[in-house]
């Protein structure tokens, strides 16, 4: 019972050994496939049929062992691993983020949720939407919803903006393009220290932004064998740089880059103004980034408020789902359904989780409720019930531009440009060079041509830049 998820599975996959190969799984055991901790620990702690934990075993009441399998996410490790898993019938239920949902929607591994009985009729609609198959069938499901927010830092808001700043004048200074550049501006030009640079800055890295530009992207990027790099991904670069040269950045260093270290020390302490976070980030890296400085239960001198911001946006989002292998397994498919159902669709489950994470999951009258009650209080934004923003931001949230590579389209953006916002002025870290990095990393990632074969006139490239996009030397030119 083989099958392909796409015709370049085999390219992705056969640089990762199998994982969990060698003997078949014993009766009363799912193999579930993560990258991280996240839902393991969540369903560790909230879902009610758990009798013990204990590393990468979870046992149930019924017997059922939940055996954790687990791949680092970046460089899509995690997507060869899980293919690996797929393609020899080792995976029972697994995890999946929106860059890279739709390769395994309209795979033939995947079980129907309505088939096997989840009702998704409360949760937000762009979480389903992605989750849906040609046949119009929901084949994944998602706790979760990720609309982003800015985090402002109030010390560094006092100091530049005085002690009666407020959070609506805030709001104000941050919630158009326009008014974003005035406010880095004013935050740069308090001054500098003793070093001689600035006190304060804008944003932490060149990363910290990428996901507004992502997340508005004009269409879809891979279509039909071909990928198309969108525009807002070259705005970012653009806009990044300049923000670089103004000094609005702290460090452009590669560990203060997406998940550096020094990027996550840098959000505990007070020289940022802005931390660009949604649900998840704010539980996985701000509140822990900030803790150190906790006294009492309060953030003191060190916290954040929470505004909507210039432009609306998101960030990623984990769905869960079952093979169908699985929910044909009698041993299993009871318990499989009965996680998905409570862990993504059940609203007192939804409901605390949301209170011990300060997630903001996937059910809009729950969140909507959390909105309207102090229960919806965080203490890392100062009382702020943060709920509020969330329920309006993910209004506009929008799925439907997503496609089969956006993880390793962004991830190697990301990494490629880096040198040239550290210095552009050496050859080989030009706008242009560094294009010529990119489009050759991405094409290894993807296995798809990004330059014309020499030898083969038929064999044309795969991997276009914008049509609206001209880069030369180290000028960026955007057409509207």
């Amino acid at each position: 019972m083989k099958k392909t998820i796409s015709g370049v599975l085999l390219a992705l996959t056969a640089a990762f050994a199998i994982v969990g190969c060698g003997k078949k799984k014993s009766k009363g055991t799912i193999n579930f496939y993560v990258w991280n901790d996240e839902f393991k620990t969540r369903l560790n702690e909230l879902y009610p049929d758990v009798e013990k934990a204990e590393g990468s075993k979870t046992t149930l009441k019924n017997g059922v062992v939940i055996n954790w399998v687990q791949s680092a996410n970046q460089s899509a490790v995690y997507q060869g691993a899980l293919d690996t898993g797929l393609e020899n019938e080792m995976v029972d239920m697994f995890c999946f983020e929106a860059d890279y949902a739709t390769k395994y929607v309209k795979s033939d591994y995947v079980a129907d949720m309505g088939a096997l009985g989840i009702d998704q009729s409360k949760q937000y609609k762009y979480t389903k939407d992605i989750v849906t198959n040609a046949a119009g069938k929901l084949v994944g499901s998602s706790w979760q919803a990720t609309p982003g927010i800015i985090a402002y830092n109030t010390t560094v808001a006092k100091a530049v903006f005085g002690d009666s700043i407020s959070l609506e004048d805030m709001g104000t200074k941050l919630n158009t393009w326009d008014e974003y550049q005035k406010t880095a501006k004013a935050v740069h030009d308090k001054g500098n220290g003793t070093d001689g640079k600035p006190l304060y800055y804008m944003n932490i890295g060149t990363d910290d932004w990428f996901r507004v530009y992502q997340n508005n992207l004009s269409s879809k990027m891979y279509v039909n064998g071909e990928i198309t790099i969108d525009k807002q991904l070259f705005q970012w670069v653009k806009d990044t740089k300049k923000f670089v040269e103004d000094g609005y950045v702290v460090s452009t260093a590669d560990n203060y880059g997406l998940w550096g270290e020094e990027w996550g020390k840098e959000q505990g302490r007070n020289r940022a103004l802005c931390v660009f976070s949604c649900p998840w980030f704010t539980d996985f890296c701000l509140t822990g980034n900030v803790k150190p400085d906790v006294k009492d239960g309060n953030y003191g001198d060190l916290g954040y408020k929470a505004v909507k911001g210039y432009k609306s946006w998101f960030w990623g989002g984990t769905w869960l789902t079952a093979t169908k292998k699985a929910v044909e397994n009698e041993a299993i498919k009871d318990t499989v359904k009965d996680i998905i159902a409570k862990m993504t669709t059940d609203t007192d489950l939804l409901t605390n989780l949301a209170k011990k994470y300060g997630d903001f999951t996937n059910d809009e009258a729950a969140m909507n409720a959390l909105a309207n009650s102090a229960d919806g209080n965080s203490t890392l934004f100062g009382g702020q019930n943060v709920y509020k923003i969330y329920a309006e931001s993910v209004k506009s949230a929008d799925l439907s531009n997503a496609s089969d590579f956006d993880q390793q389209i962004c991830e190697n953006i990301q990494n490629k440009f880096r040198p040239f916002f550290q210095d552009s002025s050496k050859a080989d870290q030009t706008a242009e060079a560094c294009l010529a990095a990119y489009l050759k990393a991405l094409g290894e990632a993807t296995s798809l041509r990004y330059e014309d074969d020499a030898k083969d006139a038929t064999k044309k490239k795969q991997i276009h830049v914008s049509s609206k996009v001209t880069i030369e030397g180290n000028t960026i030119t955007i057409a509207d």
